[in-house]
């Protein structure tokens, strides 16, 4: 996982502050919204997060 690659073009939100935001208790879209930034622009980024928080959630071993 690259942890550098973009998540949410609108506020430059990285794949790694979703995945520290989650692992630090973010564990819905408005709370890594809150946390990060991420989705809080247009939100086109919203299903992609969404889908991701539960993976994270689902899988932490493979998100470090």
């Amino acid at each position: 996982m690259n942890r550098d690659k973009i998540a949410c073009n609108c506020h430059n939100v990285s794949y790694g502050k979703i995945i520290d935001a989650v692992k630090n208790g973010a564990d819905s879209f408005e709370k890594v919204c809150d946390a990060t930034g991420a989705g809080s622009g247009f939100a086109h980024c919203r299903e992609f997060i969404e889908s991701m928080i539960q993976d994270i959630k689902r899988f932490p071993e493979d998100y470090k």
